[in-house]
């Protein structure tokens, strides 16, 4: 048995590994944060919070229902409530009630209380869905920079190499007397520069893995990498969707929007809640109840012993006499009495405020500005939402020419460097030159990097606005 524990432990924990320790794919991470994100979690929280109290308010259409039981127990001398005779005994009792009620008119304050319930809810819904939404696209830009930073590296590399055959070259070339030292120390330098390039590259590899990390809440000790898709040519290309038609297409979709809405819809009814308190409420109510006491008695048997005097009559001066009856008591039965001494009532219950100091007037003036407060809410999301996509839409344009500018950069250099390496080769060109058009290159090469993962981000923003999924 305790084998069985062992390989079925080990065996979990072998299904646990990979998917911490291997390499992640984007829906992978997107999966993870929004599993462990805690801004998503707290919001998910204050849904479900929004969700019970709508189903509570829904309750109070509904007529409530008191079950009263009582058990007493009375001592010394007193008088018996249902003898009315004193009494030097212990008397138990037991009384029971049933009580039920329902509104039948509160000035609306119930059905509107609902109502607001439920917007308040529909809001902590769009709270979560925007949560999820911003957290899944920060993931995105995270995994995009992870990406670009492995390709500054492996152009770093690239260059790396091409630089050590450079100076391997110039050094045979000085060791037969071709060229003099300086060119060889200049390559030196050189190489150890674009040394110093790769760590800073491989350092903000590891910066944007540790960031990365962070948003996914996977411990900073565990191996992580990501794998990195197939991206393809993503050839700069203007947007298919114009401004006006990126604001129209997310403006029934953000979550962040519906939300002011329904809160604004939310202040609505709860100004209606705050003027029902000025309305009389009506109210109808009924009650079942019964009693025991182990001191109603009553006769079970009787004797007769005879006649006694009890008086003489006036005038005749004759002896009036009475029967002498003993009687014979007994606790009247739990079920009987609890059969005839069981009472019903029905009544209708009406409450007028006449004056309470003004609070009713005052609530129905805070909830006018609230309500006034969530209009605005609702216009400034809209508003938010269309600067945001206008300065998306700005961004995206400006990396698209900017990624078009580093395109014709880097073929313009690459072109530049054929032609001095092909001048040096045939000693019309000297290494410097040589050096400093490799260098250019290089650094277009590295910049063209950088800006063709800013242009794909800025497009995947436009995307995501109009509507579809966060992939590569």
């Amino acid at each position: 048995m305790r084998a069985w524990l062992v390989f079925i432990a080990l065996w979990c924990v072998c299904q646990y590994l990979p998917a911490q320790t291997g390499t992640w794919t984007l829906d992978q991470c997107i999966e993870q944060a929004l599993n462990n994100n805690l801004d998503i979690k707290i919001a998910g929280v204050s849904a479900k919070q929004a969700a019970q109290n709508w189903q509570q308010s829904r309750t109070s259409l509904t007529p409530d229902a008191t079950f009263n039981a009582g058990q007493f127990y009375q001592s010394g001398r007193s008088i018996d409530r249902f003898t009315n005779q004193f009494v030097q005994t212990t008397v138990s009792s037991n009384n029971l009630q049933l009580q039920s009620s329902i509104l039948l008119y509160g000035g609306g304050q119930v059905r509107n209380g609902i109502k607001q319930n439920k917007y308040l809810w529909l809001a902590g819904e769009s709270d979560l869905k925007n949560t999820e939404q911003n957290t899944a696209l920060n993931v995105a830009n995270l995994f995009l920079q992870v990406i670009q930073a492995k390709e500054l590296k492996s152009a770093s590399e690239q260059t790396i190499k091409n630089t050590m055959a450079q100076l391997e070259r110039t050094e045979k070339l000085y060791a037969a007397g071709v060229v003099n030292e300086g060119q060889v120390l200049n390559l030196q330098a050189q190489l150890a520069n674009d040394q110093v390039t790769l760590t800073n590259v491989t350092n903000q590899e590891l910066l944007a893995l540790s960031n990365l990390k962070l948003l996914l809440r996977v411990s900073q000790e565990i191996a992580f990498d990501i794998v990195k898709p197939s991206i393809g040519d993503y050839r700069p290309e203007n947007y298919p969707s114009g401004q006006q038609e990126l604001f129209d297409s997310a403006l029934n979709r953000r979550p962040d929007v519906k939300a002011a809405f329904y809160r604004y819809q939310a202040a609505i009814f709860a100004k209606k809640v705050a003027r029902g308190s000025l309305f009389p409420t009506l109210s109808v109510g009924g009650n079942l109840s019964t009693v025991y006491s182990s001191n109603a008695k009553t006769v079970s048997a009787t004797t007769f012993s005879g006649f006694e005097p009890i008086g003489r009559v006036q005038g005749t001066n004759e002896i009036v006499e009475a029967p002498n009856i003993n009687y014979t008591l007994q606790t009247i039965d739990f079920n009987k009495q609890i059969k005839d001494n069981f009472g019903q009532s029905v009544g209708f219950n009406m409450s007028m405020p006449l004056y309470g100091r003004l609070q009713g007037r005052y609530a129905t003036q805070r909830a006018s500005l609230d309500e006034e407060r969530a209009k605005l809410g609702a216009e400034r999301a809209r508003q938010n939402l269309y600067n945001e996509i206008v300065l998306a839409y700005n961004n995206f344009t400006a990396a698209l020419d900017r990624y078009r500018a580093a395109i014709k950069a880097a073929e313009s250099q690459k072109k530049n460097v054929d032609f001095v390496q092909k001048r040096f080769e045939a000693g019309q060109s000297n290494v410097y030159e040589l050096q400093l058009a490799q260098t250019n290159e290089t650094t277009a090469r590295m910049n063209l990097t950088s800006v063709r993962y800013e242009y794909i981000f800025r497009k995947m923003v436009l995307d995501f606005y109009i509507g579809k999924p966060l992939t590569l």
